[in-house]
């Protein structure tokens, strides 16, 4: 291949496809993702979802006042063991117990102790915004609990051939002006968000002194393109959880290797002062 094109299409700053040429199926299809999991509970999809979620359980415990923001289908309760989880999003569906708009948070200063936000920052259209509220509502050692896309070479491979969201390292996450997603388009992902954010501690520390980064793990290679997708989907084969365990040894092997070329996901926990 030539390394120009190459260049182009793999390692641009800025790549943003329009959703009618996503190569995946039912994207933003909330309900069909919640049915088809609970009706199949595809061995893939669910130990891909047990790994998003059940190392959070660890700083949720025993919390009284605990929200995932942008749950989406729902599926955090399937893993999350508090009672007190409640679901919000921007939609009406049966399993969302409030309705939130990230970027308009209702809560009360110093009223939360925990925020969940499992792959929904690269949609926010202003992160810095929405992190400086979220911050805001925390109590004092309250926790922003993330699960997030991470925007490694493969993980922009993948993105590409797919045409499955996108991402840009030109926007400015740390400003309250800047738009960080494609405005003309709804389903629009940035998926370099959170590395911009959260690769660099010291930078992040300047714009959110309120706040320590008080977990920051990379994850995931191979289990993600083999789950199949999470809402939007495509073709998989369900393995057996022997093999989906050797996977993630491998997976973590690899991530170790070269923190640049596998990771498609990390974990980070914030905690306000």
């Amino acid at each position: 291949m030539n390394p120009n094109i190459f260049r182009k299409h793999f390692l641009a700053p800025t790549y943003f496809p329009k959703s009618k040429d996503n190569f995946m199926n039912n994207v933003g299809d909330l309900l069909s993702a919640r049915k088809r999991f609970i009706k199949k509970k595809p061995t893939n999809l669910t130990f891909l979802l047990s790994k998003r979620y059940k190392w959070m359980n660890q700083y949720i415990n025993g919390k009284k006042t605990v929200y995932e923001l942008g749950g989406g289908a729902g599926f955090s309760k399937f893993f999350i063991k508090n009672k007190n989880l409640k679901i919000t999003d921007v939609s009406n569906h049966d399993w969302i117990d409030n309705y939130v708009d990230a970027l308009d948070l209702p809560f009360e200063k110093n009223s939360v102790d925990i925020f969940i936000c499992s792959h929904m920052i690269h949609h926010v259209a202003n992160p810095y915004k929405f992190l400086k509220k979220a911050i805001y509502c925390l109590k004092p050692k309250g926790k922003i609990i993330i699960s997030d896309i991470n925007t490694s070479f493969f993980m922009r491979l993948i993105i590409r051939i797919m045409r499955h969201e996108g991402w840009s390292y030109d926007r400015d996450v740390f400003s309250s002006e800047s738009i960080c997603n494609d405005p003309s388009d709804p389903w629009s992902g940035n998926c370099a968000v959170p590395q911009m954010l959260f690769s660099n501690k010291y930078k992040f520390k300047k714009y959110f002194p309120e706040v320590d980064i008080v977990h920051f793990k990379l994850r995931e290679f191979l289990i993600f393109p083999l789950s199949g997708g999470v809402i939007a989907t495509t073709s998989t084969i369900n393995l057996p959880k022997y093999i989906l365990n050797l996977i993630d040894i491998l997976d973590n092997t690899l991530i170790k290797l070269s923190k640049e070329i596998f990771p498609f996901g990390m974990e980070v926990v914030l905690q306000k002062k």
